[in-house]
């Protein structure tokens, strides 16, 4: 044989096998430069598409580069003391009042199918989920205190990376669909210059998610805005304010929907206790009870109207020392002999109570609601002076009780007698 090809090189191989892994290699760096050349470069152009964030994504961090996960581990947080006849579905509809709920997950106990007592719920945004474990640790949701917190993999450190929160934007969450962007600029403007206001956009409905930002000139401003409007009613639902968790460009918000492609018909149709704090200016309180009744008169008439220059209006609610709770439970086979004590526990911190009732509808009664959810049984506080009352129905009106959003009023209270 061919003695210098069975000669053995240093790295082992023989003349002969170098000889041919050198063609190999050659022709794979031929092979590079051609036909990989193009195959690699659909690849890179379809790693930068899918990195692309979509027009109308409202989420400082991700669109400032922070990685996803690491937003992900700050959106995320653990719920424990879960009432074992929630679900899931139950836990989404009580937290959702913070901002987009991305995701709940419940430990399961493989022997009953039934979960454990707790499980994590993970937001859009970190500012949701800094939002609702302020509002709802502690909470009795279903006549248990939920007990939230941060899951164990949350680290402190991952924040280390994230651009600084700028102190003059704050998180607004819990916006109802007919509060537009310019008419919540108009409601937050009295604290200060608004700079900006962007609330992020459902493209499938062409709708607003309910949530989003507001920026304003100075920081003194988002600090008193951040304390007077958490909890405020706007559209009768409960703002739910605080100042933003990661700094980065806000984005469009929903003026990014007008550079899509318009939606199909299908899309189109769509199928706690606030904290007390400082009155917000009355100029906010007299547009936002414009915007209430706007709001009320439309949903009265069968649908929701977008409100437009807001009028300012004297409200015309009659003391009374009494209030009525509604939709605190499904029906009769749900009452219970500690739910009016529960009421009672509850309704005494705003006031002292002279008497607790229990109502069950008449047929005639139910029917004049329509047959509405939870019209079947209301709870009448007597109170010992109308002061107490106002107070109570800040307190209950929009909080959520074992899954249900409790309604509160004040009632006649000659007809209470009756």
């Amino acid at each position: 044989g061919n003695v210098a090809a069975d000669v053995v090189l240093p790295n082992g191989l023989t003349q002969a096998q170098q000889d041919c892994l050198d063609r190999a290699l050659a022709y794979a760096r031929e092979l590079q430069q051609t036909v990989f050349k193009d195959i690699l470069e659909e690849e890179k152009q379809r790693s930068e598409e899918e990195r692309k964030l979509p027009a109308c994504t409202v989420n400082p961090g991700l669109m400032a580069g922070v990685d996803m996960r690491n937003l992900s581990v700050m959106s995320r947080l653990y719920v424990g003391s879960i009432n074992f006849e929630l679900t899931e579905e139950h836990i989404q509809r009580v937290f959702s009042e913070f901002g987009s709920v991305s995701s709940v997950s419940m430990a399961k106990d493989p022997a009953t199918g039934r979960h454990k007592g707790f499980g994590f719920v993970e937001y859009d945004v970190p500012e949701a989920a800094t939002l609702a474990m302020e509002a709802m640790n502690g909470v009795m949701v279903g006549g248990r205190q939920l007990k939230i917190g941060r899951p164990n993999n949350y680290n402190l450190a991952v924040t280390q990376g994230f651009p600084a929160p700028p102190s003059e934007r704050i998180y607004v969450a819990n916006v109802n669909e007919a509060i537009s962007e310019e008419v919540l600029r108009e409601i937050f403007a009295p604290f200060g210059e608004v700079k900006a206001c962007v609330l992020s956009a459902d493209v499938a409905t062409r709708k607003h998610r309910g949530w989003g930002f507001i920026e304003f000139a100075e920081t003194t401003p988002a600090d008193q805005a951040a304390v007077a409007m958490n909890g405020f009613s706007l559209g009768n639902l409960t703002l739910r304010v605080r100042k933003c968790v990661v700094g980065g460009p806000l984005g469009e918000g929903m003026a990014a929907l007008g550079s899509l492609p318009p939606p199909s018909s299908d899309a189109a149709t769509g199928s706690n206790i606030s904290q007390t704090g400082p009155r917000p200016p009355q100029q906010v309180i007299d547009v936002a009870a414009s915007i209430n009744m706007s709001i009320n008169e439309a949903a009265a008439g069968g649908s929701v109207a977008q409100p437009t220059a807001p009028q300012v209006i004297q409200k015309t609610t009659v003391a009374s020392p009494v209030v009525v709770l509604e939709n605190v439970v499904g029906g009769r086979s749900e009452v219970d002999d500690e739910l009016a004590a529960d009421m009672e526990g509850e309704g005494s911190k705003c006031g002292e109570i002279a008497k607790v009732v229990v109502h069950f509808a008449s047929e005639e009664e139910i029917q004049a609601a329509g047959g509405a959810e939870g019209s079947e049984v209301s709870i009448f506080l007597q109170f010992k002076d109308a002061e107490s009352a106002v107070r109570a129905v800040e307190l209950f009106d929009g909080r959520w009780f074992a899954g249900r959003q409790v309604a509160a009023s004040l009632f006649d209270y000659e007809r209470y007698r009756m």
